[in-house]
């Protein structure tokens, strides 16, 4: 059953005027799309992919994107070291990891640069530390 209106939690803008616009990445596709979709319910719009490569791909031609929603556990690339190279290449972006397989002590001492949610999560605590991130580079 989808939340009641009264659920709905609008992130903020993006810095600016810019509306904010979150990437989500997960190579588990149902997963992907379920994220996008209860993103999109709450009014969030936003840009599904499933892997890394095609992360990288849709930041370095969509400079709308404002946020980065992606699962830790991937082929090829992690979640980890996709977030360093969008760390790298893009540093006002602010980026969630989210894993249900990550093992313990996976984030140790990067715990500062990107929030957390463990799978499986609810999307109004995704929604909620994506708007502290975006609040966050803003100040």
């Amino acid at each position: 059953m989808p939340p009641d209106d009264d659920d709905r939690q609008p992130l903020p803008r993006g810095a600016g005027t810019r509306p904010l616009k979150v990437l989500v990445i997960d190579d588990e596709r149902d997963l992907a799309e379920l994220a996008g979709a209860l993103l999109a319910f709450h009014a969030v719009d936003n840009t599904v992919v499933y892997s890394a490569a095609a992360a990288l791909a849709v930041l370095a031609t969509d400079p709308a994107i404002t946020a980065v929603f992606s699962d830790i556990t991937m082929p090829d690339m992690s979640g980890i070291e996709l977030a360093g190279e969008i760390r790298r290449r893009f540093p006002d972006l602010h980026v969630v990891l989210t894993s249900g397989h990550a093992p313990p002590g996976m984030l140790a001492g990067r715990d500062r640069l990107y929030r957390f949610a463990p799978k499986p999560y609810r999307i109004e605590t995704i929604i909620g530390l994506l708007a502290r991130g975006i609040a966050g580079h803003q100040a």
